[in-house]
C-alpha cells in the first residue's frame, strides 16, 4: 500500500470471505491500515451493492479499495474506482455495444488504489481493463472497458485459494478453461495469444480436477491461479467468442455463474467452432493432453472437445442446461441476444441465430 501511496484501506468482499479464515488474515497483515470492511458483495455484483460499497469507502476516508474474492468482488472494486472517479455516475462509461460499436466515455483517473486479492480458480479480472456490473431490474450486465479499471496490484496466494469450496473451485476454473480454448479459435488469435492459452489448458486440465479434490493442495491452487492470469492476459489479446457471448446473456437472465454455463457449452462449442481453425486444431488436442498420433485436423479438433468433456465430468458442476431451469422455449429468445453480444464477432466463422440455437439445444 505504502508504495502505491496510500495509507487507509477498505475491504471489498462478499459474505464467504467476511466469515471466513481469509479476512482475519488480512486483518493481521493491515493492522491499523484497515479502517473498515464492506462485506455485502453478492455474485454478478448488482449495481446498487458498487453505490453502497462507495459511499461506505466514502465515509470511511479510505484512499484504498482491496478487493477480496472472485469476479464479483474485483468487478466491485473497479466499479468503486470508477464511482469514486465520476462522483457517482456510471451512465456515460458503459459500453453500449448494440448501437454505438465499443464507444464510451474515457474513464477519469480514479484517484483511488485498488489491490485485488483473487481466491477463486479463474476470475482473472485482477489483470482485465473490464467490469461487469449486473443491472438485476433490466437483468442484463452493464459492461465498462477501460485500461484504468486494471487493479494496482494483484497479490495472488494459493492459501487465499484453499477455502473455496469445490463447485465454486470447479466453476471458476471453468471461466478460466473457456478462455484459453476460446482464445485458441479465436478470429483474431496470433502467436502470443495462443501460447499464453496453451500452457494456461495445460495447467488446468492437470490442476483444477486436483484443486476440487485435495483443497489444501497449494500447487494445484497456485498452477489454477497462473492459469487463470495466462488465459485473461490471452483474452485481452485475441479475444473470446460465441461461449463467453452466451454467459453475458444467461449470466444476466437468469444469475448464472459464468463458469457453470461455460462449463455446459465449452465441448459443443469447441466441435463446431475447431474445425474453422484448420492444422491448428492440433494445439488444442494437446493442450486438453492428447497425442496428434494419425489424426486428421479435424478429428483432432473433435478428440478435444471429448476430452475436455471427459474433464467436466470429473467436475460437481451441472451438465444440461435445463438444470439451471433453461427451457426449450427460452433458446430462440437467448439466441437472439446472444447475437447482439459484443463478443459474437470474435468467431472463427460466421454464426447465425440459428447456429447459436442449435448449439444451445445440443447442451439443453
Amino acid at each position: 500500500m505504502a508504495d502505491l501511496g496510500a495509507r487507509h484501506a477498505m475491504v471489498a468482499c462478499g459474505k464467504s470471505v467476511a466469515g471466513g479464515e481469509m479476512l482475519v488474515k488480512i486483518r493481521a497483515a493491515l493492522g491499523e491500515r484497515l479502517v473498515g470492511v464492506f462485506a455485502d458483495i453478492p455474485a454478478h455484483t448488482p449495481y446498487q451493492c458498487v453505490q453502497k460499497a462507495t459511499a461506505q469507502l466514502k465515509s470511511l476516508g479510505a484512499d484504498a479499495v482491496i478487493s477480496v474474492g472472485g469476479g464479483s468482488a474485483i468487478d466491485c472494486g473497479k466499479g468503486i474506482a470508477l464511482l469514486f472517479a465520476t462522483g457517482g455516475v456510471f451512465e456515460p462509461y458503459i459500453v453500449d455495444y448494440t448501437n454505438k460499436g465499443m464507444q464510451r466515455a474515457p474513464m477519469p483517473a480514479p484517484g483511488l488504489v485498488h489491490i485485488a486479492v483473487p481466491t477463486t480458480a479463474g476470475s482473472a479480472s485482477d489483470v482485465m481493463p473490464t467490469a461487469a456490473i449486473r443491472d438485476p431490474e433490466a437483468g442484463k450486465k452493464m459492461l465498462f472497458w477501460d485500461e484504468r479499471m486494471v487493479p494496482d496490484a494483484t497479490v495472488l496466494d494459493p492459501e487465499m485459494a484453499v477455502y473455496a469450496g469445490p463447485q465454486l473451485s470447479a466453476a471458476t476454473g471453468m471461466t478460466a478453461m473457456a478462455r484459453a480454448i476460446e482464445c485458441l479459435y479465436s478470429a483474431h488469435r496470433h502467436p502470443i495469444s495462443t501460447g499464453l492459452a496453451l500452457h494456461s489448458a495445460r495447467l488446468l486440465r492437470r490442476a483444477l480436477p486436483r484443486s476440487v479434490t485435495a483443497p489444501g493442495d497449494l500447487e494445484a491452487r497456485a498452477d489454477c491461479q497462473m492459469a487463470a492470469i495466462m488465459s485473461g492476459t490471452a483474452s485481452i489479446n485475441a479475444m473470446v467468442s460465441v461461449v463467453h457471448a452466451i454467459g453475458h446473456i444467461v449470466g444476466g437472465r437468469y444469475g448464472l455463474q459464468h463458469g457453470i454455463s461455460h462449463s455446459i457449452l465449452l465441448a459443443p462449442a469447441m466441435r463446431r467452432m475447431l474445425p474453422a481453425i484448420g492444422e491448428d486444431q492440433y494445439y488444442a488436442l494437446e493442450a486438453m493432453g492428447g497425442a496428434r498420433d494419425a489424426h486428421s485436423a479435424d478429428a483432432a479438433g473433435r478428440r478435444a472437445a471429448d476430452l475436455l468433456q471427459a474433464m467436466v465430468d470429473m467436475l460437481p458442476l451441472p451438465r444440461r442446461l435445463r438444470e439451471l431451469g433453461i427451457t426449450e422455449a427460452d433458446l430462440p429468445a437467448i439466441a437472439a441476444a446472444t447475437m447482439g453480444d459484443y463478443m459474437i464477432v470474435n468467431v472463427p466463422r460466421p454464426m447465425s441465430a440459428s447456429d447459436v440455437e442449435s448449439l444451445l439445444r445440443e447442451a439443453l
